[in-house]
């Protein structure tokens, strides 16, 4: 009976100490998964808010590196300068100076306007001294024939705006303090303007706008700005910044990270990254995408990164989280096992005492048999009832945190990837025909998931990728209209998602136009910026229609808003250069200006405007085929 007894308690405490292994072995994997999991979307949360800063800052250099080609543009097409530089008759030195002095009045941001002539001579020069322009002297002019901005204006083809990239501002070969970030816009004067030959170059003072991106940083990540070479142009340590210009050549990216720096370098810049215990972001700038002559324009990279330690708190956090979480389970493991051990030795102890009689013995023993089968069972319901239970919340908790269009692509990518490792599994207790077909099932629908996403966001690519292109080729081609008005609307999204106002495009069928699809979509971008800015008041509510009608061989468009007007005192001039009503705010009153230019000169058109106390509606009259001729 002894025997018996120390067999029966052999057997249960291996059982005992397998049911303990196999605990601890669903812990150790289930941690693990939840770990991976968990973190995988924390991570990607940090992703998306980092993608989408990045967007912000090169959506803010995009548009300023369309001004400053703008501004360009007006200037040399400015009638002061067209008259002062009349090939005709010799040129109007002083005219010239005064019409750089008063544009340089109406643009702030300006540093410093110059006319050379083809041999790099500064033969008008104005200057910007505590925001007053003054006229430099004719015994202070340099020649600038070895400066690169200057030869590469001479490669650039007529009419086209080329832009340097960015450096400090210099007087007499010394930085000027405090430093100014300048960028230098250059355009040809010459025989195919009617204008004497030459270069006409402005010098911006980028100091406000880099203000702006610092502030775009905040308390959870960080915004930097690098050139090629990897030297900062912006840095939250401002003593890291213009290492090049400042003979500080040890503060360089590639120098201090070189690991980082090759992966930013290489060609799949775009990806986030996982360097130096932080999460990266990344852009890459180009200057000039237009300029010719150079096998790869000059760029600089956007980086936007979490804060440093952010990452590792979020790992240290979840794994605390998770250590603990395990401890508890392990906890009530243990004490489940405990009180089955108890269980068991008070069950031996009655079988000791119930042996003595015989009758009992069998009557006990049994009882105690089947309360034990049935306590068996009960626990197995239990442990399955909490483990479905426990799967069922985390199933729904990743369902809710996975249930957006970005994350899709990835949840489908997981799933497959957890039933190719099952399958594996299964491959090697013996693969069944279920495990296969369920391997199958999944796959289809996860690929299909994946698929959706993904033709999602590269729709969304090649929208902003056509709009680029349009905008980035002013020459006559066929283009759909609707298409066209579909890009604007995906480039205007984000910016609508934070007003109150909405915007309704009313285009019911498939048109096709021939003209310049980047002038148009140009030109319905700015009159809807302007009715976002100018139509209604901080925080009012609206809408923005945008209508197209046909009549014949002409095309009727209009931007209308249902805001407060247009402010009288700039009704009657509203198409004039430097017209606006919110120059305080950094408005330099030349959208509309600009509009009107290339509605008349290049769509051949006619543009009209109503407005009222009920709102505002610009009316554009356009052939549906530009010819291309110009006066």
């Amino acid at each position: 009976m002894q025997q018996r007894a120390f067999s029966n308690d052999h057997r249960f405490i291996a059982t005992l100490t397998a049911m303990l292994l196999l605990l601890l072995i669903l812990l150790g994997t289930g941690g693990t998964f939840a770990y991976i999991g968990i973190l995988g979307l924390q991570l990607n949360t940090f992703e998306t808010r980092q993608n989408l800063r990045v967007e912000r800052v090169v959506s803010a250099f995009s548009r300023e590196l369309g001004h400053i080609r703008n501004l360009t543009s007006v200037l040399q097409n400015s009638s002061a300068v067209q008259q002062a530089l009349d090939a005709g008759r010799p040129a109007d030195l002083d005219a010239l100076a005064a019409s750089f002095m008063q544009f340089a009045r109406a643009v702030p941001t300006i540093s410093q306007v110059r006319w050379l002539d083809p041999n790099g001579e500064e033969k008008v020069r104005v200057n910007l001294s505590a925001g007053r322009p003054y006229r430099v002297g004719e015994a202070e002019l340099q020649n600038k024939a070895q400066r690169y901005y200057f030869q590469e204006a001479q490669r650039t083809a007529p009419g086209q705006v080329y832009l340097s990239r960015l450096d400090l501002n210099l007087e007499h070969n010394l930085i000027v303090q405090p430093l100014e970030p300048s960028l230098r816009a250059t355009i040809l004067t010459g025989t195919h303007d009617g204008l004497h030959p030459g270069v006409l170059i402005i010098n911006i003072n980028l100091a406000t706008f880099f203000k702006q991106l610092r502030s775009m940083a905040d308390s959870r990540m960080t915004l930097e700005l690098v050139d090629e070479q990897g030297y900062w142009l912006l840095h939250p340590e401002r003593e890291r910044e213009w290492g090049l210009q400042l003979n500080r050549r040890d503060q360089n990216l590639g120098r201090l990270s070189p690991a980082l720096w090759q992966s930013l370098t290489g060609p799949q810049i775009g990806d986030n990254l996982l360097q130096d215990g932080r999460l990266w972001s990344s852009a890459r700038l180009y200057y000039d995408l237009d300029a010719t002559g150079k096998g790869s324009p000059a760029h600089a990279l956007v980086l936007v990164a979490s804060i440093p330690g952010a990452i590792a708190t979020i790992r240290n956090r979840l794994l605390t989280a998770i250590t603990l979480a395990g401890l508890v389970l392990l906890s009530l493991g243990l004490a489940a096992l405990y009180h089955l051990h108890r269980a068991h030795r008070e069950r031996s102890r009655l079988t000791e005492a119930l042996e003595q009689e015989q009758q009992q013995l069998v009557r006990a023993y049994s009882n105690l048999e089947q309360s034990h089968i049935k306590l068996q069972e009960l626990q197995d319901e239990l442990v399955e009832s909490r483990r479905l239970s426990s799967l069922g919340m985390m199933v729904a908790g990743v369902a809710h945190e996975l249930n957006t269009p970005t994350g899709g692509a990835l949840m489908a990518i997981s799933t497959l990837q957890a039933q190719l490792l099952k399958l594996q599994n299964s491959m090697h207790d013996g693969m069944t025909r279920t495990a296969l077909e369920s391997f199958l099932s999944h796959t289809e629908s996860g690929l299909q998931l994946a698929h959706h996403n993904l033709r999602r966001a590269a729709d969304l690519i090649r929208s902003f990728k056509r709009m680029a292109v349009d905008r980035s080729h002013n020459e006559i081609s066929q283009f759909d209209l609707a298409e066209l008005i579909r890009d604007l609307r995906n480039s205007l999204s984000h910016r609508l998602k934070k007003s109150p106002v909405s915007l309704v495009m009313e285009v019911y069928e498939p048109l096709q136009l021939t003209g310049y699809p980047g002038i148009l979509s140009q030109v319905l971008q700015n009159l809807v910026d302007n009715a976002l800015s100018h139509g209604f008041k901080p925080g009012q509510a609206g809408e923005i229609h945008v209508c197209a009608t046909v009549s014949g061989e002409r095309l009727q468009l209009s931007v209308s808003d249902n805001g407060q007007g247009i402010d009288p005192q700039v009704r009657d001039a509203l198409f004039d250069p430097f017209v606006t009503s919110r120059r305080s705010e950094g408005h330099t009153g030349l959208g509309l200006h600009l509009v009107h230019q290339w509605v008349y000169q290049l769509l051949e058109g006619s543009l009209s405007v109503e407005s009222d106390k009920t709102g505002t509606t610009f009316s554009l009259d356009i052939p549906i085929e530009v010819k291309g001729h110009r006066d």
